[in-house]
């Protein structure tokens, strides 16, 4: 069988050149929303971590709010990283 010829941009027309620069900011947007709120999720565990050494917060308290926050991250990781067919 034969190999099937590769596109360039410049090989499609104006319609489709929109349709895949709207597809790859889309994916753009995704990964820095993903990026950001595992980011946002360090900064608060470590904050969380000083804050129980700094004050009173129990630890139980610490975890309440980590499990909290890990379940949407949980979600977002897994719908963003999930294998593509």
């Amino acid at each position: 069988m034969g190999k099937a010829a590769k596109q360039t941009l410049d090989d499609v027309s104006l319609s489709e050149q929109s349709g895949i620069k709207t597809a790859e900011k889309r994916e753009d947007t995704r990964s820095r929303i993903a990026i950001y709120f595992i980011l946002g999720y360090f900064v608060i565990i470590i904050f969380l971590l000083v804050a129980t050494a700094i004050t009173k917060i129990s630890t139980d308290v610490a975890k309440d709010y980590l499990l909290a926050i890990g379940s949407p991250l949980g979600f977002i990781v897994g719908f963003y990283f999930k294998s593509k067919d």
